[in-house]
């Protein structure tokens, strides 16, 4: 196992291997490289290549470099790789969650829930918040864990070596059960129902209704015992 590090300021060293022993063993006992980087124009390419079938989801703007200007140190992407194949994806970076909310809601054009404002309140506190979308893993490659653990690991790198507050993210609604028991976030609360669907990174044409997930810098921490266990199974 490699750990390939291509970011200006994102740098997994010894430290922060000997932290989390058990998801770099599980990365090594299956010859998976790990690389981060900060070329997200690379990942919109790579994951716009890929066939609908395999990839059916709209490329999430938040990460476009073409139209984004935040993509900078406080940002980075992950690949899951076995030899030169990348076979599963993830991206996270610092996004204040009104500017995600406003962002959102305009380009949708849809009305603001104070609902929602109200629940995700924990998101709108002092800090670094930072927001993940892009995750992909490969037909081939699904069942496997892969997804789920290089989720744990952009976790680990937004709360150990960003100092991050919380991690958030979007879904379709029936993901709900996965976020919460599979990828070990706290919170799936409604975001809003979007009439055309296709939002980027989370859901096609025919997923209309999205939720918001998030998970603190504590409570993660506090989860990390058992998260380890499912490594070993």
């Amino acid at each position: 196992m490699a750990i390939i590090d291509n970011h200006k300021s994102v740098k997994i060293d010894k430290s922060f291997e000997d932290k989390h022993p058990e998801m770099f063993k599980f990365f090594n006992d299956r010859n998976l490289d790990v690389e981060v980087n900060d070329d997200f124009k690379g990942l919109k390419t790579f994951l716009t290549s890929l066939s609908k079938d395999d990839y059916p989801y709209l490329y999430d703007g938040y990460f476009d470099s073409d139209i984004q200007t935040d993509l900078n140190d406080d940002a980075f992407v992950l690949y899951l790789k076995q030899g030169d194949n990348i076979i599963s994806t993830y991206a996270a970076k610092k996004l204040n969650f009104y500017n995600f909310y406003d962002r959102f809601i305009n380009h949708f054009n849809i009305e603001s829930n104070e609902e929602t404002l109200k629940l995700a309140q924990p998101l709108t506190t002092s800090g670094n918040h930072m927001y993940s979308s892009c995750q992909w893993v490969s037909k081939e490659h699904r069942g496997n864990g892969f997804g789920m653990i290089l989720d744990h690991l952009k976790k680990n790198i937004c709360f150990d070596i960003f100092n991050a507050t919380s991690n958030y993210a979007i879904h379709k609604e029936e993901f709900r059960n996965y976020h919460l028991n599979g990828l070990h976030y706290d919170v799936s609360i409604n975001l809003a129902t979007v009439p055309q669907g296709n939002v980027g990174g989370a859901g096609d044409s025919e997923n209309k209704v999205y939720n918001i997930c998030w998970i603190e810098r504590d409570p993660w921490l506090y989860k990390l015992n058992d998260v380890r266990k499912l490594y070993n199974r």
